[in-house]
């Protein structure tokens, strides 16, 4: 590059003084974009700091760190006494390899794929105006204090072990915590062995999918039921069968007619998304019956068992098959 004016016709750029990026970053960032596009081809010579500072009207070490960083990350190497160029070893542009005519056609593909996908509701959302938003509870002033009492306790306490990787499983007094109230509150025994703490229902889903050792992955889903659920089991690839519930919930029978060869079940038993109706005495053993006889897993999300206007909280389907002497 022999001049200022060559330079702006190979390739111009101006930075952005009210933008948040610092000003470095933003030389770094077009610098680079033009080096993987192809516009800056391998083994140009790149201006002088000083000349491009002099250009873009900005102080030479801003032009100095987004040199260094390119440098560091390869895309330029120095040649001493004779100034900066593009690294020759860098791949082709991938539209020059490919044609831009491939790469459209695969991203046709990538999105007829997931087209299964589409007309879901992220229901999760937070707004004040979509009523019956999920995960919204109502928190008084006395049991946020409380629960910031509680958070800064804990926060104190932490020592080194906490900063670095954890069990995968979840912390082992967690885990024992768990098991604890399981046995407590739902009846079902269990070891910390057992249990696998998860970020979420989508993730213990997602897990789940991953692990159904069948050539058809086909299982049961309620029908109304909740859909981030179904999302979760679709992207995975997992064939659904809808299966429909009334107020005694799932219907087994007609979900033994429509998938007999179902892998699972992924129920919410104690209340119902969205009918809210607890799923009878009669399709509970019907249920647990049916996955003994078919090796088939229940998947049971037991959100909310404890909400309730009257009774006690209903046994958990594991629960349920301990005390009946059946496989969980």
């Amino acid at each position: 590059m022999k001049s200022r004016d060559s330079w702006a016709e190979l390739y111009s750029f101006e930075v952005d003084r009210a933008a948040d990026a610092p000003l470095f970053h933003q030389i770094y960032q077009q610098l680079r974009s033009a080096i993987l596009s192809g516009a800056l081809r391998s083994a140009t010579k790149l201006p002088s700091t000083r000349e491009l500072a002099a250009q873009l009207g900005v102080s030479r070490s801003a032009v100095v760190s987004a040199f260094e960083q390119l440098l560091a990350e390869g895309y330029t190497f120095g040649k001493k006494g004779a100034g900066t160029y593009i690294a020759p070893d860098l791949p082709e542009p991938f539209e020059a390899i490919h044609g831009r005519k491939k790469r459209t056609a695969s991203v046709t593909k990538t999105v007829a794929s997931f087209q299964d996908l589409r007309g879901f509701v992220d229901v999760t959302e937070q707004s004040d105006e979509r009523p019956f938003n999920l995960g919204r509870t109502l928190v008084d002033a006395r049991t946020a204090e409380l629960w910031r009492k509680l958070s800064a306790r804990t926060l104190r306490s932490f020592g080194r072990h906490h900063l670095g990787y954890g069990d995968p499983h979840g912390a082992l007094e967690l885990r024992k915590s768990v098991c604890d109230y399981l046995q407590a509150a739902r009846g079902v025994r269990c070891e910390p062995e057992e249990v696998v703490v998860t970020a979420g229902t989508q993730q213990a889903v997602d897990i789940i999918a991953r692990v159904i050792q069948s050539a058809d992955k086909e299982v049961w889903i309620e029908d109304p039921g909740y859909s981030l659920t179904r999302l979760a089991l679709v992207a995975a690839g997992v064939k659904v069968c809808p299966i429909p519930v009334d107020h005694n919930g799932i219907n087994v029978t007609e979900g033994i007619r429509r998938a007999p060869k179902g892998r699972a079940v992924f129920i919410t038993s104690s209340h119902q998304f969205p009918k809210g109706v607890a799923l009878s005495m009669a399709r509970r053993l019907e249920l647990l019956a049916w996955a003994r006889e078919s090796g088939a897993w229940i998947v049971e999300d037991d959100y909310a068992s404890e909400f309730r206007y009257g009774g006690r909280p209903l046994a958990s389907l594991r629960g349920r098959a301990i005390q009946n002497a059946l496989p969980p």
